[in-house]
């Protein structure tokens, strides 16, 4: 008897390219002069042979699928989805998690991987590929590794992510979920980040707030476990077990002149079940989810 396949109609999320997005400007008279050509366009043609080679394998396998580009990915794409199949790069990955709950399975498709021959060197021979960090498998392997997606040889795995709410006077607006990192931080890189860090232990009613501090600082950094080994190493921050709970954070740039025994605080664990309210004190402020 033949395997069953374990899902019956999967939406396929495409990244647009930087040559699509190039060529877009080229026509209005507005890309940028110093653009290499010739190298964007055989990164457009790696990545759209990519995506030919999950059409026909999803087509012969008989499985029900839409596609829909990244730009243009909305909630009602996801409606009756059972699973999302993202192609192109770590970015289309956190781009498709932003509209997922729990209930949806998501795996990433690396469709310009790095080439062994571009670590051998100190420049990087192109600077536009995704490290695919986030990606269950690249062009090279997906022939192998999505028809075990699809009959369910290879089972999901659980990725702990961030919600972050922001209230205002009479509002209250909750954020596309971070897989990543959430970042904080004036809109202006050079300008100070004038925050009230609380830590929270409970919820609801029985919310309790067992340390605070006043914080001048360029932002502060939230990481989940899946993000711990992206931007948060960058910064000097410490990894994470895959499965962890946990919230890593780090104040970046920590004023703490006449209070150096804050220091120590600007980086640290929010452990399970907690959570932090930050009050903006500055005029202008931006929350940054996975980037």
């Amino acid at each position: 008897m033949l395997p069953r396949l374990a899902f019956r109609k999967i939406l396929v999320v495409i990244k647009h390219t930087p040559y699509e997005i190039y060529s877009q400007l080229k026509a209005q008279g507005k890309a940028p002069l110093a653009i290499r050509w010739s190298r964007l366009k055989n990164r457009y043609m790696v990545h759209r042979e990519c995506v030919s080679e999950v059409q026909s394998l999803l087509e012969e396998k008989g499985v029900k699928y839409s596609m829909v580009g990244r730009e243009e990915l909305d909630r009602q794409h996801i409606i009756g989805a059972d699973l999302v199949i993202s192609v192109g790069g770590d970015g289309t990955v956190l781009a498709s998690s932003h509209f997922l709950d729990d209930s949806t399975p998501l795996i990433g498709i690396n469709s310009d991987p790095g080439r062994e021959e571009d670590q051998q060197v100190m420049a990087k021979t192109d600077e536009r590929r995704s490290l695919g960090a986030l990606c269950l498998c690249s062009s090279k392997d997906m022939k192998e590794i999505l028809p075990k997606v699809l009959y369910r040889e290879i089972e999901p795995s659980c990725c702990y992510r961030i919600q972050t709410i922001v209230k205002s006077t009479f509002t209250e607006t909750k954020l596309p979920p971070a897989l990543n990192d959430i970042l904080l931080a004036h809109p202006i890189p050079a300008a100070v980040s004038r925050i009230r860090l609380g830590f929270l232990n409970g919820a609801g009613l029985n919310e309790v707030e067992h340390f605070s501090f006043n914080v001048w600082s360029s932002g502060i950094w939230f990481s989940t476990a899946t993000g711990a080994s992206s931007v948060m190493k960058a910064a000097g921050g410490e990894p994470m077990h895959p499965l962890s709970r946990e919230l890593q954070y780090m104040i970046r740039e920590h004023l703490v002149s006449g209070a150096e025994h804050l220091k120590e605080e600007g980086h640290g664990m929010v452990a399970e079940g907690g959570s932090v309210r930050i009050r903006w004190n500055s005029l202008h402020g931006n929350v940054y989810v996975d980037g």
